[in-house]
């Protein structure tokens, strides 16, 4: 009897212990509130504010990508590239989400939140 209860307490603290790791990870990896939306392609890298809205057009090898910030999200809006999958995906606003356009060679990554007071510079237009 002593021995079912042992085990009844250690299943229940293991299932405590996954909770709170399950918990943890989602608040991390979809915390709202991004700080700013990074622009990688073949030529620079770039860096924009997510809280100011702005359109942005980047070189990249087959031509221009079309990059839409509003409201706290990104998006490619018009890309150069054949198939133009990267215009169909979802707006992107949480820390580590990305948007890949592959054959023109743009990226865009969502990096840092606004609780870690992050400076922007938005000199590159």
């Amino acid at each position: 009897m002593k021995l079912r209860w042992k085990t009844l307490i250690g299943d229940t603290l293991i299932l405590a212990l996954c909770i709170l790791a399950l918990v943890a990870i989602s608040r991390q990896t979809a915390s709202g509130g991004s700080g700013y939306v990074q622009v990688q392609s073949s030529e620079a890298t770039y860096r924009y504010s997510l809280d100011v809205d702005r359109e942005i057009t980047v070189q990249g090898p087959l031509g221009e990508t079309h990059i839409v910030i509003e409201d706290g999200h990104a998006h490619i809006e018009d890309s150069a590239c054949p198939t133009k999958s990267c215009t169909f995906q979802k707006p992107i606003s949480n820390a580590r989400s990305w948007i890949a356009c592959l054959p023109n060679q743009v990226l865009l990554t969502i990096v840092g939140s606004n609780s870690e007071n992050l400076e922007v510079d938005d000199v590159a237009n």
